[in-house]
């Protein structure tokens, strides 16, 4: 009986620490962090830059495209079935940047001008500690 009794808590304690928070799976956005950018043929020539993207703690996203040419908000951003859609302003003129998510790579244009300008990029792997 002494040897039910110590099989019985072994099994509990294997079923509390099976599942305690430490075996709560996180899904990561796929969306959030940084992206390498490439504008090509703006009348800068090619702009290399930075896309930021984070997420607000009321589920919102926001975020930035950095460049040698400065910092831009991006204001009005939506990402919805893999789509990016975000205004942003250089010099008092709007631009509109689109384009689509596939993995870690994002394919899609700055619109500004009156031009559509190519804008192409990779995620910025981090390592997991």
């Amino acid at each position: 009986m002494k040897n039910a009794g110590i099989i019985l808590m072994t099994l509990i304690l294997f079923i509390i620490t099976g599942c305690g928070p430490g075996r709560i799976a996180v899904k990561l956005d796929p969306y959030i962090g940084d992206w390498n950018m490439l504008i090509e043929d703006t009348p800068q020539g090619d702009v290399s830059s930075m896309l930021v993207i984070l997420k607000s703690d009321d589920g919102y996203y926001t975020g930035s495209l950095n460049s040698d040419m400065g910092t831009f908000e991006l204001n009005n951003l939506k990402i919805i079935d893999n789509k990016l859609s975000a205004i942003f302003y250089v010099q008092d003129m709007d631009f509109d940047l689109i384009g689509n998510f596939e993995n870690n790579s994002f394919n899609g244009y700055v619109s500004g001008m009156g031009v559509d300008f190519k804008a192409n990029g990779t995620k910025v792997l981090q390592k997991q500690l």
